[in-house]
């Protein structure tokens, strides 16, 4: 019965509206939970969303997160992600994702680099190699790159560009040209509110909004919603000792309905 359903499956992930290749698996609880919004990321998982945000931070760290989703028990998501501060400052960043049902998977290693340029603008680059293997196909391979930036225009107000295979460049797993664009205000230590355009070149412009509020010095919760499909997001986040914080994510998706996840990562106190 699996082996009749998994084709269906597949089948319903790819065309429902977003696929899930490249930049589009599953990246962190946190990143899950706060509406899929790289200026609300405040762990390891920039390195894989936003790399250029990696550039603000004096610390390096580490993610790793595993999600599911309900109705689907042999669906694994998982990833992973971590970076290093050098000693001239600059950040270096890898990442790690896999999303894979019986008969199918998708992996994508990512490599990064984030630079501060100006007092007011950090820079990232960003390459990945995408791996999906199938039963009819066999393994394909294909490499991509995304470009992206960070301004802290003041104290609480910064923006975000984020550009993935600028140039159009067609290949067998269809990977998607896009760009994003955010907005983060935070109005106090406590909290955060953002905004995001989202244009994927095959489909329509996605808008996105997400909120971080830090309700105790160790305990935080995340909102988020989105259009195109409609999406919904929530998520917590527990800071336990003094340098590890665990986080749960939700995510419900208009047609492929709801995920849950959870992530342990690094925790530096702001």
């Amino acid at each position: 019965m699996k082996t009749l359903l998994a084709p269906l499956l597949i089948l319903c992930f790819i065309t429902s509206g977003q696929a899930q290749s490249g930049p589009y698996l599953f990246s962190g609880a946190g990143y899950q939970g706060n509406g899929q919004i790289g200026l609300l990321t405040t762990d390891a998982e920039a390195a894989i969303v936003l790399p250029a945000l990696l550039a603000s931070r004096d610390y390096g760290g580490w993610s790793v997160g595993a999600a599911t989703r309900t109705g689907v028990n042999d669906l694994t998501e998982v990833a992973g992600a971590a970076h290093i501060k050098l000693p001239w400052k600059d950040q270096i960043a890898i990442g790690i994702q896999h999303t894979g049902i019986e008969g199918y998977a998708e992996q994508r290693v990512t490599f990064g680099y984030a630079r501060r340029l100006f007092e007011k603008l950090n820079a990232g680059i960003q390459f990945d190699l995408n791996r999906n293997e199938a039963e009819e196909t066999g393994d394909v391979y294909v490499a991509s790159w995304a470009v992206c930036f960070h301004a802290p225009l003041m104290e609480q107000l910064s923006m975000s560009a984020w550009i993935y295979n600028p140039l159009g460049t067609e290949s067998i797993l269809d990977l998607p040209s896009m760009a994003r664009i955010g907005i983060l205000y935070e109005p106090s230590d406590k909290i955060g509110v953002a905004v995001e355009a989202e244009k994927d070149w095959r489909h329509a412009l996605r808008l996105k909004a997400g909120m971080n509020y830090q309700v105790h010095p160790r305990i935080s919760v995340r909102w988020g919603m989105g259009t195109k499909p409609s999406l919904v997001h929530a998520g917590i986040t527990w800071n336990i000792f003094n340098n590890m914080a665990i986080s749960g994510g939700w995510r419900y998706h208009s047609r492929l309905g709801s995920s849950l996840s959870a992530s342990v990562s690094q925790y530096h106190a702001k």
